[in-house]
Formats: structure tokens, C-alpha cells, sequence
């Protein structure tokens, strides 16, 4: 125990050592001359609520032609093909050597990887009903990956992880640690040729489908999503689509978190097909029908237990008119779950609108999400909506106590730019309960509170979000951010009511 203690002192320590040395490293960048803007292509702007895109590297002046390293999200997508230019038609990085690295005329190595840490600091998370009810801790994950392809035919992408926490006082929670694992290993194949751009993924890999609101790596969690399975892709220009079947791979603590490697749920299989139409200009529209079955007899909200089998169809529709961006999705659930028959909604809608000619930029804006709730326990109906593999902390407040069931909640939000490379954030969210006899489920999925009877009312809650995030240069980022939510009639009635807080500071370098 006390090694286990000294290490965790160490992980902070190094931590803060880390945000320092990348402080002062961005505060003499500062003084050098700016350098020129680049105009390689960038992925769209990030969803509201969540970190900003990664901007390129702005390591040393260039000219605006010129290429560099563009960090994603899904690191096997990065692409560092520029590299094989002549050395003046690319922006140097210090991680050049380690990408795109020739092992011979066909074969292409780069490796990469991230390490990052999250001091959090939460308070009555459930609002009042444990002990300890705060609790301070540390979160580091390192991952390391390796991309090996043979010219644009066949490729194996690898990638390792060690997610760990110190010093929780608080139960072990799902997300939180994955010792030395296999995180993903996939093998890609074109299938009808290397200038054909349909692809056949084989093994464990991670999926984003959309804005995530239902299918997601789940980033903020120390340990990301993965899933066992198929995926045939189709990529270019105009349109994606993905075909898959798949297998969720959660970490089972149950089990002890030395079992290695992790295994796909046995009793889970999604499947589906996702498309999305690129050809309007600054717009997206998405299609989807997603299955999802599970026999591992699951308790539904008439509480009955028995199998899960939905069908969820949808659409969506996003993108940006001038200075006014939008994106709104609407989605229904059909099928069985125990034996009831399911009948459910969701439907989502941000926008924004930003002011560029005022200082800091600001972009002001609101959103609305509805995700439906069961309304009678005893008419042999499921009407609580089940938001699959979802990113509801983006959407629905970073405390993580509301997920996309049984719920109506709106937000405002504020958006300014201080600096080129700092974004502030403020939302204020509001919630209520769609269905009063049903419960009030949290970012996961659980059922935190419930009244069968309705007699407490719909209100929720209010929670403020605070966030600002640090883009030091392409490599590194600081994000910080509180939180508090507000008990209303509901919490109150059914149980201890305090509210709750959370506090946190992160760093992340990503090469």
C-alpha cells in the first residue's frame, strides 16, 4: 500500500512538472515571431460542450502551403503521407523520424501515442447518498500505437494501453482503470483494390459514429470504448458508410483488472449501417439503422428482466450557413426488451451563432434534447429511449448525472476566444424528467433515482458547466473546468438532496 502511495505522489508530481515545462515552452513561443496560417485541411469544428479541434502544429514560421502534423481524435485515421515530399514542402515536427518511416519500397511504419493526466476533485456525486461524499484523485492513461501498411492495400494498426487511478477513496467505477492491455489490434484490407476506397476492418478497434450522441469512443473516460468485430467502410469525398458487427469490450472488474487481454461481452452484438452524405457544401447529412441484442437479461424500466432486442433508426443533419451553425438529429427505437414491446424517441438540436468582428469571438448558443421515458409500468410498453454507446457528457452536463433516458433538457451557452489558442466555455443546462413514474438515469445508463408513483414532480435539476481549454501547440493541451448542479423538486423528494460539484485540470501530449 504504501508503494501504491508513493507512486501515485510520483504520477501527480511528474504531472505538474509536465503543465510547467509546457508553460514555459508556450510562453517563449509567445515571444518568437507568429508564424504563417497553413491551409491543410482540418477536421469540422468540434460539437458543443466538447474539447476544441486540435489546430495544427505552430512550431516554427512556414509558408501557407505547407503541410504538417494534424492530430485526430481516432488516431489510426491520421495520415502522414506528406512526409514523403521534398523536406521544403512540409512543416518540420520533432516526430517526423517516427512517422511514415520506410522499412522498405512498399512497407510504412509510424508510431505514436498519448499521454495524459486529470486531477478531479468531486463532491456529492450522489447527491449526498454515500460516504466519503467528496473524494480528490489522479487519472493517467498512456497508450501507444503502431500503424504498419503496405502501400494503400493492407495495413495492421496496434495499439497499447495503461489507464490507472490514485488515491480514490470512492468505489472502483467502470472507465477508469485497463492495466497494460491490447487496446485496439485491426487489420485493413481494400478489398477490390488499393484504388478502390472500400475497406474491410477486422479485429478490435474503436467506433464514432456522427456527433456521437449514440455511438462513441467515450473520451473523456480514462479507459476508451473498443468493440470486437467486422466493419466494411467505404471512404471518399462525398460519402462514408460503415457496415458492421460488432462485440462491445468493456473491462470487467468483477473479474480482477490483471486478466488479460479484456474479451468481448458474449451476450451483446450490434450491428448495423451508418452513412453519411458529404456532398452539400458545409453540411452533413447522416442516415442509420443500428441493432442492438442482448441476452444478458437486463432489468427494463417496468422492472422485468429479460432480453434486449431494438432496432434503432435515425437521422441527422448539421453543418454551418454563414456565421450560424446548427445540427439536430432525431431518432426512433423499435423492438422487444423482457416482454415488453418498445416504442421510443429521441431528438436533439444545437446552434450558434458567432459574432467574429467583437473581440474574443464569441458564439452564442442553445440546445434542447429529448430522450423519451416509459409512461404506464403496467400496459406492456417500453417507451424509455436506450442510448446505446453514447457522449453524454458533451451533450447533457460534464457531472455525468443525466443520460440521453426519460429526459427533456435545454442549455445556453457562451463561447469567447481570449487567445488564438485558449476557448472558454459556459453552459448552463436545465432538466426534467419526460415521464414522472419512470427513473432519472445517469450518463451510463443506470437508474440513480426513481418514483413509480409520479408523485414528485418532473424537476430535476440545473447544472452550470465552466470549461477552458489550452491548445498549447499541436502536440499538448491543458483543459480545466468546474461544475455544479442545482437539486430541484424531484432529487429532493426521493432521497438525500446536496448538491454536487466537480473541479478538474488536465493535460494530454499526443505525438
Amino acid at each position: 500500500m504504501r508503494g501504491l502511495r508513493y507512486a501515485g505522489v510520483a504520477s501527480r508530481v511528474l504531472f505538474s512538472l509536465i503543465i510547467i515545462l509546457c508553460s514555459l515552452r508556450a510562453a517563449a513561443a509567445q515571444d518568437s515571431p507568429a508564424p504563417a496560417p497553413s491551409t491543410q485541411s482540418a477536421p469540422a469544428a468540434s460539437q458543443p460542450g466538447g474539447p476544441p479541434r486540435e489546430p495544427e502544429a505552430e512550431d516554427s514560421p512556414a509558408p501557407a502551403t505547407l503541410r504538417g502534423p494534424l492530430i485526430l481524435d481516432l488516431r489510426y485515421d491520421e495520415d502522414y503521407s506528406y512526409l514523403d515530399g521534398p523536406p521544403d514542402s512540409y512543416r518540420k515536427d520533432l516526430f517526423d523520424p517516427i512517422k511514415n518511416i520506410h522499412l522498405d519500397d512498399n512497407w510504412r511504419l509510424t508510431l505514436g501515442g498519448e499521454i495524459k493526466g486529470r486531477l478531479e476533485s468531486e463532491t456529492n456525486t450522489r447527491f449526498g447518498a454515500r460516504e466519503p461524499a467528496s473524494d480528490t484523485f489522479f487519472l493517467h492513461r498512456e497508450l501507444l500505437h503502431a500503424d504498419l501498411r503496405y502501400r494503400k492495400l493492407f495495413r495492421v494498426f496496434v495499439q497499447g494501453v495503461n489507464a490507472m487511478k490514485e488515491d480514490r477513496d470512492l468505489p472502483q467505477v467502470t472507465g477508469m482503470e485497463n492495466r497494460f492491455d491490447v487496446y485496439q489490434l485491426f487489420a485493413d484490407l481494400r478489398v477490390l483494390g488499393e484504388e478502390t476506397p472500400l475497406t474491410l476492418r477486422i479485429g478490435r478497434q474503436e467506433l464514432a459514429l456522427g456527433r456521437q450522441r449514440l455511438v462513441s469512443t467515450l473520451e473523456w473516460s480514462n479507459d476508451r470504448r473498443k468493440f470486437d468485430g467486422v466493419d466494411l467502410l467505404w471512404r471518399d469525398e462525398r460519402l462514408n458508410l460503415d457496415f458492421f458487427y460488432l462485440r462491445p469490450v468493456p473491462v470487467n472488474l468483477a473479474e480482477g483488472l490483471q486478466r488479460k487481454p479484456d474479451e468481448y461481452r458474449e451476450e451483446a452484438h450490434f450491428y448495423g449501417a451508418y452513412a453519411t452524405y458529404k456532398g452539400l457544401p458545409r453540411h452533413e447529412i447522416d442516415f442509420y439503422a443500428m441493432g442492438l441484442n442482448d441476452t444478458g437479461r437486463s432489468l427494463n424500466a417496468n422492472g422485468r428482466t429479460g432480453d434486449l432486442t431494438i432496432m434503432t433508426l435515425g437521422c441527422r443533419l448539421g453543418g454551418r450557413t454563414g456565421a450560424f451553425d446548427y445540427d439536430t438529429e432525431l431518432a426512433g427505437q423499435w423492438g422487444t426488451f423482457a416482454s415488453d414491446v418498445v416504442q421510443a424517441w429521441m431528438w436533439a438540436a444545437d446552434g450558434g451563432y458567432t459574432v467574429a468582428a467583437l473581440p474574443w469571438t464569441p458564439r452564442i448558443g442553445a440546445g434542447f434534447d429529448y430522450a423519451g421515458g416509459d409512461r404506464n409500468p403496467r400496459d406492456g410498453a417500453h417507451q424509455t429511449f436506450n442510448p446505446l454507446f453514447p457522449f453524454g457528457h458533451n451533450y447533457l452536463g460534464f457531472l455525468d448525472l443525466v443520460g440521453r433516458s426519460n429526459i427533456l433538457a435545454s442549455n445556453v451557452n457562451l463561447t469567447l476566444k481570449p487567445h488564438k489558442d485558449v476557448t472558454a466555455r459556459l453552459a448552463y443546462h436545465t432538466f426534467w424528467l419526460d415521464s414522472e413514474t419512470d427513473a432519472l438515469y445517469n450518463a451510463g445508463g443506470l437508474a440513480i433515482r426513481r418514483n413509480a408513483r409520479g408523485f414528485f414532480g418532473r424537476e430535476v435539476g440545473d447544472e452550470l458547466d465552466l470549461t477552458i481549454a489550452w491548445q498549447i501547440d499541436v502536440h499538448s493541451s491543458v483543459l480545466f473546468g468546474y461544475s455544479h448542479f442545482w437539486c430541484d423538486n424531484f432529487i429532493r423528494d426521493t432521497g438525500p438532496d446536496r448538491d454536487a460539484d466537480l473541479i478538474y485540470i488536465q493535460y494530454a501530449l499526443k505525438f
